[in-house]
């Protein structure tokens, strides 16, 4: 016997309802998967950059180094303009080193707490 037509239709929603609730479910978790992935992604990121910077900071604290343990020597006044220009380069590249070098993160202190006086 042939199913009604009132009959042919609820079924077919209840097919559909079915498989919108799997397919909600399945972008929920897919949605789940690409946030913590991304997550790490940005962890690896920021993980990269400050080792970034650290290398960069220990490269020109090491060209600092050894500029500033160079022998100067010629006639006095190269003599004296090759020192200044020494200790000029020394200091840009401390301040070079500093701004490259990965910031810390501060402790935020905890204000304590005031009694009163009673």
């Amino acid at each position: 016997m042939a199913a009604s037509k009132k009959t042919r239709k609820k079924s077919a929603r209840t097919k559909s309802r079915g498989l919108g609730a799997s397919l909600d479910r399945e972008l929920a978790q897919l949605s789940k998967r690409i946030d913590r992935d991304l997550k790490q992604l940005g962890r690896s990121i920021d993980r990269a950059q400050i080792q970034a910077g650290r290398e960069a900071a220990r490269l020109v604290g090491q060209a600092r180094t050894q500029l500033s343990k160079a022998e100067v020597r010629g006639n006095s006044e190269w003599e004296n303009f090759l020192r200044k220009s020494q200790r000029d380069l020394v200091g840009l590249l401390g301040r070079l080193e500093r701004a490259v070098r990965p910031k810390r993160k501060k402790a935020t202190r905890k204000k304590r707490a005031t009694r009163k006086k009673a």
